[in-house]
């Protein structure tokens, strides 16, 4: 009986430290910025397309640098007051939780003769995070295209998917595509390259055709 209580024990111990670890280790990750090259504009840009990102850590901008240089298209970072610390992380996963759009600033581009328009974020709570949505909430998509690209190590909901469209479509844009790119898990991450290769793979030989 008392060898049974001690496994006991001992495997509530180990869960627990597992638990523990498995939490620090997303804290960490999220408080960590994972740099990309950075991407410039060619001579000859491509007008049709556009890039609007959010990244926290890093990987959803590697992979919005990557869909601008695959279309020579322009490129906007999306900013909102979320800290890369504990408070930052707290108040983003309230506000994902709470579905709350949060006040953000969003770098000049020229959407007038944009035909094309990517929406990268990472997921927050199985849907687009927050300041993705509060950028469509403000911004006029009449007539544009809109590819919606999310990273996560977890996955998400098509439901959540299908209400993000409700709201492209209530701009007078039309959601036609979405790519999910999944990074890992929490203790196993894809490298880099893997995730841009992924990301190449979707956003060139499997986008649908941009329409004249």
């Amino acid at each position: 009986m008392v060898t049974w209580k001690r496994r006991l024990l001992f495997g509530a111990a180990a869960a627990v430290a597992v638990g523990i670890a498995a939490f620090t280790l997303m804290v960490v990750k999220d408080r960590t910025y994972v740099t990309s090259p950075a991407y410039t504009l060619t001579a000859e840009p491509n007008g049709a397309v556009a890039v609007v990102y959010y990244s926290r850590s890093g990987h959803s901008e590697a992979v919005a640098r990557e869909a601008a240089r695959l279309f020579n298209a322009p490129i906007a970072r999306i900013e909102a007051d979320y800290p890369r610390d504990m408070t930052g992380q707290r108040r983003a996963a309230s506000d994902a939780k709470a579905e709350k759009l949060p006040h953000i600033t969003v770098e000049p581009v020229d959407l007038s003769p944009v035909r094309r328009l990517y929406l990268v974020s990472p997921t927050w709570m199985f849907r687009p995070a927050t300041p993705l949505w509060a950028y469509v909430a403000q911004t006029d998509l009449t007539g544009k295209e809109v590819v919606l690209v999310t990273t996560g190590n977890s996955r998400f909901e098509q439901s959540e998917t299908d209400a993000f469209a409700r709201a492209v479509e209530a701009r007078g844009g039309h959601l036609v595509q979405h790519v999910f790119l999944r990074r890992g898990r929490i203790f196993w991450q894809k490298s880099r390259e893997a995730l841009l290769q992924e990301a190449r793979i979707h956003l060139s030989e499997r986008a649908p055709a941009l329409k004249p």
